[in-house]
């Protein structure tokens, strides 16, 4: 197991010798005895860290119970990273406000976390990958944050813990193949492919990953095995005649949702198949807000009884965004703005976003001279096209208007 030496802890038992660049050994496992390394030993190591071969920084030590143990603890940090930018709601909404739904998940991110196959390779893929890049970070965490959303999904629809962890080593693996592709380590390169090259990618990338999860041998039934297997190769655009491949539905929209409203390496989105994009606009083959995703799932899928439904229903109450998908949502926003009789009324947060609306403020209120009985003498900040930060009133007549609308079908 090749771990960095900046992770030596004492106990760790030498796998192979420490060669050094001048083509002599640093230390031997003869020399350790049993191969145990000590505080001091670990001491040497680093120091000569940068001139060991094969690998500069890394040596090959046994992936025992103490091994995998402070692994663990490395990971640890970047699922507790995650989760709490989540919990935080600043880098990306928070799915996880229900406190007891939220233990539930990290109970279920436990048992994912102390597998040691995961462990071993999601400490590979974040340390032993080559040099560590922004690319491949922001492709770690779309991971575990999917992880944390399809598991807070299945949780809501009380689906078994069998089905949880399924779908949670389905969500850690399911972009790894990407790192065996020809466009690895420049995924902004994406962008420049032709429609084509994108269908072989997101074929390929899928294969790839399922190959690696089928390398494992993982204690699991065979059924289990093969619905990962499944989620992995189909994730993206799994068929929907296929009804009893359920997880792999409730995985495909939590890593849609994920994927339009998180930062990638490249801007190019293609969870939505082309012919969906034909309904619902080419500008979802982009990053997109949170509303903006529900308001095109919800023109895709009108079959309210459709197991998809059912999933994208719980997606949306995570978020507590049921409302948007009451089928008119964005149609009675605008008839609402419309009322304006200046044609000066915006929305706060504005519609598209990744947040529900909750006021309406008047864009003209801070123009010498300018009145309207409908202004009331409450301000909101606003952040301008320049950046500048300016405070408008709101209007209350449009304002208890979009009160009343959120609060229909808000679930």
């Amino acid at each position: 197991m090749l771990v960095n030496t900046a992770h030596l802890v004492a106990g760790m038992k030498l796998e192979r010798d420490i060669e050094l660049k001048a083509g002599s050994y640093l230390i031997t496992s003869r020399e350790l005895g049993d191969g145990t390394l000590s505080d001091k030993v670990i001491e040497s190591i680093q120091k000569f860290s940068g001139q060991i071969v094969p690998e500069r920084d890394k040596i090959f030590i046994a992936n025992d119970k103490l091994a995998l143990g402070h692994i663990k603890k490395i990971l640890d940090k970047d699922l507790k990273r995650i989760a709490d930018e989540v919990v935080s709601g600043k880098t990306c909404p928070n799915f996880l406000a229900d406190i007891d739904l939220q233990g539930k998940v990290l109970e279920v991110m436990e048992v994912l976390f102390s597998n040691p196959d995961i462990i071993q390779l999601m400490y590979n893929t974040r340390f032993n990958s080559g040099k560590v890049t922004r690319p491949l970070n922001l492709i770690l965490d779309h991971s575990i944050r999917t992880a944390l959303l399809s598991v807070a999904c299945g949780l809501r629809m009380r689906w078994t813990t069998i089905s949880l962890l399924s779908i949670g080593i389905a969500a850690l693996l399911h972009d790894m193949g990407i790192i065996q592709t020809s466009v690895y380590p420049n995924l902004d390169s994406i962008d420049d492919l032709t429609k084509k090259e994108v269908s072989d990618f997101i074929e390929r990338h899928q294969l790839e990953s399922a190959l690696l999860f089928r390398q494992w041998q993982e204690n699991m039934t065979p059924y289990q095995k093969g619905e990962v297997f499944h989620i992995l190769a189909n994730h993206h655009h799994p068929d929907p005649r296929d009804s009893a491949n359920r997880n792999t539905f409730l995985f495909h929209f939590a890593d849609l949702v994920d994927e339009m409203i998180s930062h990638l390496p490249h801007r190019l989105r293609y969870n939505f198949t082309p012919p969906q994009l034909e309904i619902i606009g080419q500008r979802y083959a982009e990053r997109s807000g949170l509303i903006s995703v529900f308001l095109a799932l919800n023109k895709l899928y009108k079959n309210r009884q459709s197991p998809a439904w059912e999933i994208i229903s719980n997606l949306a109450g995570l978020f507590r965004m049921q409302q948007v998908l009451s089928g008119d949502y964005e149609e009675k926003l605008r008839e609402i703005i419309a009322m304006c009789p200046f044609d000066s009324a915006e929305t706060n947060p504005p519609l598209g976003g990744d947040e529900i609306p909750r006021s309406i403020y008047c864009r003209k209120s801070l123009e010498p001279g300018f009145s309207c009985p409908h202004m009331i003498f409450s301000k909101v900040e606003i952040q301008t096209e320049k950046g500048e930060m300016k405070e408008f009133l709101k209007c209350g007549t449009l304002g208890n208007s979009l009160q009343r609308l959120n609060e229909k079908n808000a679930g």
